[in-house]
C-alpha cells in the first residue's frame, strides 16, 4: 500500500511538471510578442522624452538669447550716453563724430523738435486762446508803432497812410538801416532766371526756394533766396507780423529764448535771442537790428513795398559768451501788394489781394558744423518756415479790416 501511494504521488508529481512544462513552453513561445509590446510601448513612452527635452531647449535658447540682445542694446544705449557728453563727440574743431554721423544725429533731433511742434499745434486747435478785442479797436493786438496807429478801411487811399522817411526815423544806426534797405531794393527784388550760380533747391506751388554756394575759411555761408506769393493778406500784414516781437513766439519755434536790448524809434529794435540746441552742433545766439520800412513806388503803376530788414549788430549789453556761438545774419522780408478790382462798386476784399514775397537770408553760422549738413539743414528748415509763417499771418488777419 504504501509503495502504490509513493508511485500515485511520483506520478501526480511528474503531472505537474508536465503541465507546468506545457504553460512553460507556451509561454516561452509568446514571450517574445509579449516583450515587443512592451518595449514599444516604452519606446513610445520615452520617445516623447527626447522631444521635449528639444522644445524646452530650443525655448530656453530663444530666451537667452533674447537677454544677449536686451544687454548688448542696454550696453550701446549706456555707450551713446557717455557718447553723448563727451566734448570730443560735439560740434568742434577737434570732433570725433563723422560727417554722416553728425547728419542723422541733426536729422533725428529735427524730427523729434518737428514732433513736438505738432504736439502743441494739435493742443492749441483743441483749445484756443481768445484774445478779447475792444470795440473799434481792431488792431488794439498789434504793436503801437505808428504804422498800425490808423486802420484803414478797403477804400482809403494809400496816401493816406503815414509813412516813416529817414529824417523821422534818425538813430545811431540810421545810416546801416538804408545802405541794408537800398541793397536789398536794388539786387534782392532781381529775377533769379538766367543766373547759373543760384540753384533751384526747392519748389512747392507757388513758393520757390534758391541757394547759391559760397564758403569762405571752410565755412558755409551760401545766400538764400525764398519767392513765394500768399492769398487774402498784404505786405504791410506780413511784415508787421514778422517785426513785431510781441507775436515772435506764436509762429518762430526755433528759438529758445529773446528779449528786446534797445528800442531805437518805433519801428526799429536790437534784439538778442538764443536758439534751440540741435545735438551735435553748439547752441546759437544772434544779435540784430530790426527795422521796417514802407518804400513808395516812384511809378504809380508799380505797387508800393514793406521791407524788414534784420542785420547783426555789436550792443554792448549783449557781448558773446562761451556758451553759445554768435552767428551772424543780414536777412530781409520783402512784401509786395497786388489787388485786383473787384466787380462793379463792390469793395476789395480779401479775396481781391495777393502778396507776392521775397526772403533773402545771409547767414554765417560760425563754428565747425558740416558744410553738408548746413546745407541739408537750410533746405529743409527755410520752406517750412515760410509756410508756418505765411499760414500764421493769414490766420491772424481772417476776418479783420484789410491793413493797406
Amino acid at each position: 500500500m504504501a509503495a502504490r501511494g509513493k508511485l500515485r504521488e511520483l506520478k501526480d508529481t511528474e503531472g505537474t511538471k508536465g503541465r507546468m512544462t506545457g504553460r512553460t513552453s507556451w509561454y516561452n513561445f509568446l514571450k517574445p510578442s509579449i516583450q515587443w509590446k512592451t518595449e514599444a510601448a516604452k519606446f513610445q513612452t520615452q520617445n516623447w522624452v527626447p522631444f521635449q527635452s528639444c522644445s524646452r531647449f530650443f525655448t530656453e535658447l530663444e530666451k537667452r538669447r533674447r537677454v544677449e540682445d536686451g544687454y548688448k542694446s542696454a550696453m550701446n544705449e549706456l555707450k551713446k550716453k557717455s557718447h553723448y557728453g563727451g566734448p570730443d563727440y560735439e560740434e568742434g574743431p577737434n570732433s570725433l563724430i563723422n560727417e554722416d554721423e553728425f547728419f542723422d544725429a541733426v536729422e533725428a533731433a529735427l524730427d523729434r523738435q518737428d514732433k513736438i511742434e505738432e504736439q502743441c499745434q494739435s493742443e492749441k486747435v483743441r483749445s484756443p486762446r481768445l484774445a478779447i478785442v475792444p470795440p473799434g479797436d481792431a488792431y488794439s493786438t498789434m504793436a503801437t508803432h505808428r504804422f498800425a496807429a490808423k486802420p484803414h478801411s478797403p477804400s482809403s487811399s494809400l496816401s493816406s497812410i503815414e509813412l516813416v522817411t529817414a529824417s523821422e526815423d534818425i538813430h545811431r544806426f540810421s545810416g546801416q538801416v538804408e545802405e541794408n534797405v537800398e541793397n536789398h531794393m536794388t539786387y534782392s527784388l532781381q529775377d533769379m532766371g538766367g543766373d547759373a550760380n543760384w540753384q533751384l533747391v526747392i519748389e512747392e506751388g507757388e513758393m520757390k526756394v534758391y541757394r547759391r554756394e559760397v564758403e569762405e575759411n571752410g565755412i558755409v555761408l551760401d545766400p538764400l533766396k525764398a519767392t513765394h506769393s500768399v492769398k487774402g493778406v498784404t505786405g504791410h500784414e506780413v511784415c508787421h507780423y514778422f517785426w513785431d516781437t510781441a507775436v515772435r513766439l506764436d509762429w518762430e519755434t526755433t528759438i529758445e529764448n529773446f528779449n528786446v536790448v534797445e528800442t531805437l524809434s518805433d519801428n526799429a529794435v536790437i534784439v538778442y535771442q538764443t536758439h534751440k540746441r540741435v545735438w551735435p552742433a553748439s547752441q546759437r545766439d544772434v544779435l540784430y537790428l530790426s527795422a521796417m520800412r514802407k518804400i513808395v513806388a516812384t511809378d504809380e503803376n508799380d505797387p508800393d513795398t514793406w521791407l524788414v530788414c534784420n542785420f547783426s549788430v555789436d550792443h554792448e549789453n549783449a557781448q558773446p559768451t562761451n556758451r553759445c556761438v554768435r552767428a551772424k545774419i543780414n536777412v530781409a522780408l520783402i512784401c509786395q501788394t497786388l489787388v485786383s478790382p473787384p466787380e462793379g462798386d463792390k469793395e476789395i476784399s480779401r479775396d481781391n489781394i495777393l502778396c507776392k514775397i521775397t526772403y533773402v537770408a545771409n547767414v554765417n553760422p560760425g563754428g565747425w558744423a558740416p558744410a553738408s549738413v548746413l546745407r541739408a539743414v537750410a533746405k529743409r528748415e527755410y520752406p517750412k518756415f515760410l509756410k508756418r509763417f505765411t499760414s500764421y499771418v493769414q490766420e491772424k488777419t481772417a476776418g479783420k479790416p484789410i491793413l493797406f
